[in-house]
């Protein structure tokens, strides 16, 4: 009776959530120099947000770590014309908001806009000329580069950083998912305006370009805003694909010593690509072991029933190629080796049998709150941009719930054995954590 409850209340979730989310409809084509874009008409509010996303995270930095986050940085910096604040006074005065930033994968630029024309095509005009005229001043680059290598200092003093940036270099090794996005003291020190002119150059084309357009405007204007947000670059190469990562041969363990009174813990291997048909069994069967909060059993066995943590978490970060899976908390130093126990044994009794009714619940919560993860332009636009960037179905956000709909508890499990290694993890301790009893 109670599995056919659940899945009466499972059925009506689903189907009062279906009419706000396939309200998205995704249009997409190409401009003139072969840019993808992707729009979404939202009427609702008289603005509209773009974003020009291109392949150039980190992921691209060679030797000199840290290239593409500063080239990223530094592109408002000024341009050929305009320097810096005369960019931000720009913007500031068309009631216009830009930003941007480099990840791994990528390097994304906003824009955010009234649609009245006389706001909407200043800011293009200058929005497009950052884009596709930076001129990185050597004294700009010296004073942001300071910066970067001053804020890597500090992050020296905290031990989440450490313990972030040692699990992606262990676990990484040789793939160039292992270096830190801002780059270290020594190769940002050695970086200069022509190191980001060629990055730029390189990477910053209409081939490897993509722009995302969300707002109160037509398909006719949101083509030409996309004609001219790209116009100025040059037609150039699309980005090599990346290396495949290499999975842990076994487990390894890392204790970094650390003046703390916590251990900062990390516990997690190399685990799928975006896009991997898997992901949505892996993301379930993850919500109910560590990403749903106090509903997660990892919070249930690790704080609620023992107290030894605050907030324990588990994700997966799906990227170009296989991104990781990791398990995350920080403790008492004197409860370290009690804290791993418990999460080891939650991960193995997980992966021994999963409850049929919790699974039902989560499904539940998942679904209901589905809306409400695309409720905003600004959120709408992170997801297409998502979507087109790492080439997923133009359906993706109507398939999304449907699928997690339809998993079963067997399912869920199968794709758990096929993907995650309990025997071959990656533990990094950042602390001074107790041995083991």
């Amino acid at each position: 009776m109670k599995h056919l409850i659940n899945g009466l209340i499972l059925g009506l979730v689903l189907s009062l959530s279906t009419a706000s989310w396939a309200s998205v409809t995704i249009q997409t084509w190409h401009t003139k120099k072969g840019v993808k874009v992707l729009f979404v008409e939202a009427p609702q509010l008289p603005m509209v947000d773009i974003e020009v996303t291109f392949d150039a995270g980190s992921a691209r930095d060679g030797a000199q770590s840290g290239l593409a986050n500063l080239t990223a940085a530094l592109l408002f910096a000024g341009t050929r014309t305009k320097n810096e604040q005369q960019i931000s006074a720009g913007f500031n005065r068309l009631g216009a908001q830009f930003g941007g930033s480099a990840g791994r994968d990528s390097a994304s630029f906003t824009l955010r806009s009234l649609t009245r024309e006389s706001l909407l095509n200043p800011a293009l005009d200058l929005f497009a000329e950052v884009l596709a005229q930076p001129d990185f001043p050597q004294e700009i680059v010296e004073r942001d580069r300071a910066r970067l290598i001053m804020a890597l200092q500090q992050q020296e003093e905290q031990p989440n950083a450490v313990a972030q940036r040692q699990f992606w270099q262990t676990l990484y090794g040789e793939h160039p998912y292992a270096t830190p996005v801002e780059g270290t003291a020594q190769t940002l020190g050695a970086l200069n305006s022509d190191d980001l002119r060629a990055f730029y150059a390189r990477y910053y084309v209409a081939n490897n370009a993509q722009v995302a357009i969300v707002g109160a405007i037509s398909r006719q204007q949101a083509q030409t805003i996309a004609e001219r947000v790209s116009a100025g670059l040059v037609q150039g190469h699309a980005a090599s694909p990346l290396p495949k990562p290499k999975a842990l041969a076994q487990a390894q363990a890392q204790v970094v010593a650390f003046d703390a009174e916590q251990t900062h813990y990390l516990l997690g291997q190399v685990a799928i690509e975006r896009g991997h048909p898997d992901y949505y069994a892996l993301f379930l069967g993850n919500h109910l072991l560590g990403g749903s909060g106090f509903a997660s059993l990892l919070v249930n066995e690790v704080r609620e029933k023992r107290g030894l943590v605050y907030s324990v978490y588990s994700f997966f970060a799906p990227m170009r190629v296989a991104g990781p899976w990791i398990i995350g908390l920080s403790t008492a130093n004197q409860q370290a080796a009690q804290a791993d126990q418990v999460v080891r044994e939650t991960l193995a009794k997980f992966m021994r049998s999963i409850s049929a009714d919790k699974l039902a619940d989560i499904k539940s919560n998942l679904i209901g709150g589905w809306p409400l993860r695309i409720d905003s332009n600004s959120e709408i636009l992170g997801y297409i941009s998502m979507i087109g960037f790492y080439n997923l179905p133009l359906d993706y956000l109507d398939a999304f719930p449907r699928a997690i709909e339809k998993l079963s508890a067997e399912d869920v499990m199968a794709a758990w054995l096929r993907h995650i290694q309990p025997d071959k993890l990656l533990n990094i301790q950042v602390g001074q954590p107790a041995p083991a009893p």
